[in-house]
């Protein structure tokens, strides 16, 4: 089971080095995106040898198309360095919370699953589908541009409406995934046949998370999609930012179904990350 690990960073260095410590596989299997804004070299440093910065980078603004481009980024280099059967995207402050061969295992026990989430937005609360009925023009740009983007989107829905993509239905889900190379290999065929599609999710609001899911739930991986990441991931009330995993939090890591879980500060909680290396290591 050969399994690429994608990994979008934009700080902690250390953190970094402990997941990529964690994973544990030759630097041609675990490719990182560091934000453009991030110096280098602190992370070079500490991760010499242990994988392959990607060259091309985007200046990251959460909300944005350029979360999505930079995933693609991560996909286009990592298939030009080879062929893998899974391709499983990471945040920088991931941790896994079971051994990796464990997760390794769990893929090829059920060979062709896709793991991500996804769910028709049509079936959702009406506030997500005002992610692509608006057009998002600023969603890079300075915190009043997207300030007042939101306030002409609003504006703008009075009169006009976006369709959804082609008249097709909208898929929603985190954007962390683990997806086979076969329907990896659809995503980028996709997308290269459809260039209005790219240009459509553009000025779209998140469009990490609806991005690939819509590809996916339009084509014949739709039957193997599970509708579960293998991640523990949980968002306090409606705040935008994940939860920070600490010691308090041990019990309800170890209960989870998941093999990772996000989100992890060396800043705020060390003990949890050192709780979780020396238990796989037991394991």
């Amino acid at each position: 089971m050969s399994v690429a690990y994608l990994i979008l960073a934009h700080a902690w260095p250390a953190m970094l080095k402990e997941l990529v410590t964690a994973i544990n596989k030759p630097k041609e299997m675990v490719f990182v995106h560091l934000d453009k804004k991030t110096a280098m070299p602190p992370f070079e440093k500490l991760l010499a040898g242990r994988c392959t910065f990607i060259e091309q980078r985007e200046n990251i603004a959460w909300g944005s198309f350029s979360m999505v481009q930079a995933t693609l980024h991560l996909l286009q280099t990592a298939l030009a360095a080879g062929t893998f059967d899974y391709y499983c995207l990471l945040s920088g402050c991931d941790y896994p919370i079971k051994p990796v061969q464990a997760f390794e295992a769990h893929l090829a026990a059920h060979p062709g699953n896709e793991y991500i989430q996804c769910r028709n937005i049509a079936e959702l609360p009406p506030k997500f589908k005002k992610r692509y009925t608006g057009f998002f023009l600023f969603e890079n740009r300075s915190a009043f541009l997207k300030r007042m983007n939101f306030g002409i989107t609003k504006i703008q829905r009075l009169f006009y409406n976006r369709k959804p993509y082609a008249n097709k239905s909208i898929f929603y889900g985190s954007q962390w995934w683990t997806l086979t190379g076969a329907c990896v290999k659809h995503i980028m065929d996709f997308i290269a046949e459809h260039p209005d599609y790219t240009a459509y999710f553009k000025y779209t609001h998140v469009p990490d998370e609806m991005f690939f899911h819509t590809i996916i739930a339009g084509a014949a991986f739709s039957g193997k999609v599970q509708n579960d990441n293998l991640r523990c991931i949980v968002f306090d009330g409606e705040k935008s930012n994940p939860k920070i995993w600490t010691m308090a939090d041990k019990e309800t890591l170890l209960q989870s179904p998941a093999y990772f879980a996000r989100k992890f500060d060396l800043s705020i909680d060390s003990g949890i990350v050192e709780f979780f290396k020396n238990y796989r290591i037991n394991e």
